[in-house]
């Protein structure tokens, strides 16, 4: 911490990654260890030892951090923690939609917003790839539809689709037809409450 300069911004960016697990195991008391390092203990002064022992966190909160640090994790997907819910409220995964859908069943599947395609040459369709703990689904939106849930399609992290199959061989598409926030529960400071 010294040594490299770093602010208190960019030293809680690192643990919050999993930088400092090297030197000091547990991502909230790496942060804290860190903060210490950084003399940005304020009120408290900066001491040898925390004068307490922050909680670590569980795999949920370790995947949901992960994606928030760095995008990507190791320990799991984000959608694992919520498949459960999604399933009995009749939510498909990408593994049900390739194996138990055919050709113009209706759908509602659920996922993270991986890349979001608006080509001049689509006349308006947007082109959505969705991922969860099986796999990707590819998504697409029409013109009217984008209109209409234009800001739910070009902003959440997480969204939910009802929609209907389109198989052609072996590339399957959900054409969608009403698109929904999925939120999580609060986590590190950001939002998740389901929807």
């Amino acid at each position: 911490m010294r040594r490299a300069r770093l602010t208190r911004a960019e030293a809680l960016h690192l643990a919050r990654a999993g930088a400092f697990e090297a030197f000091q195991p547990g991502r909230r008391k790496a942060a804290w260890e860190a903060l210490r390092a950084a003399g940005d203990l304020l009120p408290l002064a900066p001491a040898r030892r925390l004068p307490f022992d922050p909680r670590e966190l569980n795999d949920e909160e370790m995947v949901f951090l992960d994606y928030i640090a760095t995008g990507i994790s190791v320990n799991g997907h984000p959608m694992q923690f919520m498949r459960e819910r999604l399933a009995s409220a009749g939510g498909a995964s990408s593994r049900d939609m390739t194996e138990s859908y055919a050709d113009g069943d209706r759908i509602v599947i659920a996922g993270l917003v991986v890349a979001r395609q608006h080509p001049e040459t689509a006349k308006g369709t947007v082109f959505l790839l969705l991922e969860d703990e099986f796999g990707y689904m590819n998504i697409i939106v029409s013109r009217d539809l984008f209109a209409k849930y234009r800001e739910t399609v070009k902003f959440a992290t997480f969204l939910v689709i009802e929609g209907r199959i389109e198989r052609e061989d072996q590339v399957i598409n959900v054409v969608g037809r009403r698109f929904r926030e999925l939120k999580t529960r609060k986590i590190a400071g950001q939002s998740r409450d389901f929807h």
